[in-house]
């Protein structure tokens, strides 16, 4: 008889230390399970993207480099581009960057070095546009066109001035100088028959492709006289838009969409909650 007096004192600490542990795993699970959950919309707006282009006609192949102001061992950003070409975005913090460049494959120290400020949330494309330094920077916008449509704008790196217009002769850039880049326009997707007068010269007909749900940059070039245009995808979705909720983000500009770190967050929150049931019941026990 003694004994079974004295082991109903007993049980009630261990239901207490047992509801305190289960307590404890509980906030443990609930502040990995918060670690692990991706970014919230204000953090993705405030992500920076940054891309460099070559688009001076009077040099050849160029060694670019993006180095941060803060920390000039930091390289952000190398590409070797041709005459034309741009590299891909990557993603940066908000702050002051140098643009250096110098011939691909030299080894001697960089002949043009520019001071470039990138702004939080922004998406900006840095070109070289001359031999004697000149840097000019885009401000993109990557914002999702309507789904069956292309929002398409003209980057001049051809002529002195150009005007642009599309096959059904609507005004795409007019009086764009070289270096520059013209409002976004939308257009229909599939083939566009683009009419390009340079200054003094005849218009030209360029054919270009436009993709669905793509918002492109059109870069104008001049080799041996002759225009050519060609489409750069900024940013595309895909071309067929499926029915019910669509998921949120739109090309390079999209936040860290990592589904295995999204699931394992779920799981390790779902776990506290369990926990901190077991916790509950626990202490309520007699």
């Amino acid at each position: 008889m003694p004994a079974r007096h004295l082991a109903r004192p007993v049980a009630a600490p261990r239901r207490r230390v047992a509801a305190a542990g289960s307590g404890v795993v509980a906030l443990l699970l609930l502040a990995v399970g918060l670690a692990l959950t991706p970014a919230t919309a204000a953090a993705a707006a405030a992500t920076s993207m940054l891309r460099i282009a070559q688009l001076d006609p009077d040099q050849g192949d160029l060694e670019l480099t993006v180095s941060s102001v803060a920390d000039p061992d930091q390289k952000v950003l190398i590409a070797s581009l041709g005459y034309g070409e741009l590299s891909d975005y990557r993603n940066v913090q908000a702050g002051d960057y140098v643009i250096a460049t110098r011939t691909a494959g030299s080894t001697e120290p960089p002949m043009v070095a520019k001071t470039v400020s990138v702004q939080a949330g922004t998406t900006t494309t840095v070109a070289t546009v001359g031999a004697d330094g000149g840097v000019t920077t885009f401000t993109d916008d990557l914002s999702a066109p309507d789904p069956t449509q292309a929002r398409v704008r003209v980057i001049n790196a051809a002529a002195p001035q150009v005007d642009v217009r599309g096959s059904a002769g609507e005004d795409i850039a007019s009086g764009l100088a070289r270096g520059a880049a013209g409002p976004y326009t939308t257009l229909a997707p599939g083939e566009a028959r683009l009419s390009v007068a340079a200054a003094g010269a005849p218009a030209t007909e360029l054919p270009v492709t436009l993709g669905a749900n793509e918002v492109s940059s059109i870069v104008l070039t001049s080799s041996d006289g002759a225009l050519r245009g060609r489409v750069v995808v900024d940013a595309g979705g895909p071309a067929v838009v499926p029915p019910g909720p669509v998921h949120a983000g739109f090309g390079g500009a999209a936040a860290d969409q990592n589904p295995y770190r999204a699931a394992g967050s779920a799981v390790l929150i779902v776990l506290a909650a369990a926990a901190a049931l077991v916790s509950a019941r626990l202490a309520r026990s007699r």
